[in-house]
């Protein structure tokens, strides 16, 4: 992660006036340069939105990165993480002093562009506080539901130590990604349908029912994608069960073998399955929902073409760097995304191909 830049934030905002407006915009301005520091495909991936939903995603994108923060960027023994989850669950209900504490606490920690985020906390939350009700709500319920699910698995990671797998089995494995990126599919699914027209109740429902896997699909991705990194960094996000079945040990993740290259499979076919299941989301948006509908699109489009580039290497878990995809490539599956998302039929078929890259 890139190092950034911090300025200390404001200890508060003013409440009204234009001096508030002056400030807000301020916080705002300072929401979409952050985006862009701690992000690489979502901050292209955004800009398919608009207005209160453009707002709403932003800010919900920083503060689950805060939340990233407390996770993957600010160790400590157990007491002391599950301390700071509480501190920013508190915060996002309210609790000023316990936002100031934890923002200063992550700026003393050093000048990661995650924990750069964490150190705006009660700025972002008064960004939050300026939302229309319903929108903040549901953003604030995401960002609790992440926090809790985090504080369950950083802390046991943290007693366990690093040479224990992250997640215990199958079970693990998809709770662990409905609180880091299912519950994201959920808020967003929640804030677009406020703005749709025409729509039912049965189609909302299996709407939202149907939101948790797009953010599976993505999570699975980078949990594939990320595994050279996150083995090297004392993290293994492959279940414990799987491991146990093969007689290996996290670090025997990192070694060219045909056990290996097995697990990373079978983790792929799970992330490919989760991804076969978008185009049923899809179904459920109108045709109309342009900007939402590409939004959703993109990222599945650049998580299939991820995989099939990751799998092409047969020593790819040995290497020590996370594969990533071209800026060719990112932009070829955004020119197929522009052209299919408009239609049902299309939007199917581009998400039912497979190694979609060119050569």
């Amino acid at each position: 992660m890139p190092a950034v830049a911090t300025s200390p934030a404001p200890a508060s905002l003013p409440e009204s006036g234009p001096d508030a407006a002056h400030a807000l915009a301020t916080e705002r301005a300072w929401c979409r340069e952050a985006l862009l520091r701690v992000s690489r495909t979502f901050a292209l991936n955004i800009r398919c939105l608009s207005g209160r939903m453009l707002e709403s995603v932003r800010l919900a994108y920083l503060l689950c990165r805060a939340a990233d923060a407390l996770e993957d960027s600010w160790p400590g023994p157990a007491p002391e993480m599950r301390a700071r989850f509480d501190a920013l669950i508190a915060a996002l209900h309210g609790d000023a002093a316990s936002a100031a504490s934890l923002a200063a606490g992550a700026t003393a920690q050093g000048p990661r562009a995650d924990l750069a985020v964490l150190g705006r906390l009660p700025t972002l939350l008064k960004v939050l506080g300026a939302l229309a009700a319903d929108d903040a709500a549901d953003v604030r319920l995401c960002v609790q539901t992440m926090a809790l699910g985090m504080r369950r698995y950083a802390g046991r990671a943290a007693e366990r130590g690093a040479r224990e797998p992250y997640l215990d089995d199958d079970a693990e494995l998809h709770d662990y990604c409905y609180v880091v990126a299912g519950c994201v599919g959920e808020m967003l699914t929640r804030l677009v349908s406020r703005g749709l027209a025409d729509d039912t109740v049965a189609r909302y429902e299996r709407r939202l029912a149907l939101a948790p896997v797009v953010g599976e699909a993505l999570q699975l991705t980078n949990i594939l994608l990320d595994w050279p990194v996150d083995l090297r960094g004392g993290r293994c996000h492959v279940p414990r069960t799987w491991l146990e079945r093969h007689g290996l040990s996290p670090r025997d993740l990192i070694a060219p073998s045909s056990a290996a290259r097995e697990l990373s499979l079978r983790l792929a076919g799970l992330a490919h399955a989760a991804l076969d299941r978008v185009p049923d989301y899809m179904d459920t948006l109108p045709t109309s929902e342009h900007r939402y509908r590409l939004f959703c699109l993109l990222p599945t489009l650049w998580a299939r073409a991820s995989l099939d580039l990751s799998l092409s290497r047969q020593d790819f878990h040995s290497r020590a760097y996370r594969p990533r995809l071209t800026r060719p490539s990112i932009l070829w599956q955004a020119a197929l995304g522009v052209l299919a998302h408009g239609r049902h039929g299309a939007t199917r078929r581009v998400l039912g191909r497979r190694a979609l890259t060119p050569a």
